[in-house]
């Protein structure tokens, strides 16, 4: 289970939540990166849990389209893994006789979500902030639990 922590920066007041460096969860792997370009902090995904059995192309490959209350393009967002049958688990003379799906785990490079083309540098925690270079504050307590 991962964990976004929230980071303040007590100088020039930036704040970010992130993970603060590399963090899994159940089909996901994330890094903490800075652009040098954009000078923000963004977490990536480093590693994506994938069916071999499933045909069809990735969702991350369909290009986003810009426009009014629409994604601006390049920035990318990963399916979530959802259960089929949810009841299946508590139901055992009802489980799917099918065989089991096959999973792997697809390494992704870490680029910036703003533009591919920008600079970006792995940070983890302490780091020094994007905008000023003072180190920045993790507040203590997870701000968002993910899986």
């Amino acid at each position: 289970m991962g964990r976004t922590y929230h980071f303040d920066c007590p100088l020039c007041r930036y704040q970010a939540c992130v993970s603060g460096g590399a963090d899994t969860g159940l089909n996901c792997a994330v890094q903490t990166i800075v652009c040098l370009d954009c000078r923000q902090l963004f977490d990536v995904f480093t590693r994506l849990r994938r069916c071999a059995d499933n045909g069809e192309p990735a969702p991350a490959n369909v290009p986003a389209r810009s426009g009014r209350k629409l994604l601006p393009t390049g920035i990318i967002i990963p399916p979530l893994r959802l259960l089929e049958n949810v009841w299946a688990i508590f139901a055992p003379a009802r489980r799917a006789s099918g065989p089991a799906k096959r999973w792997y785990w697809e390494d992704v490079k870490p680029v910036c979500p703003v533009a591919r083309s920008h600079r970006i540098k792995v940070w983890n925690t302490p780091g020094r902030c994007p905008r000023c270079g003072n180190y920045l504050e993790r507040n203590g307590f997870p701000w968002r639990r993910w899986d």
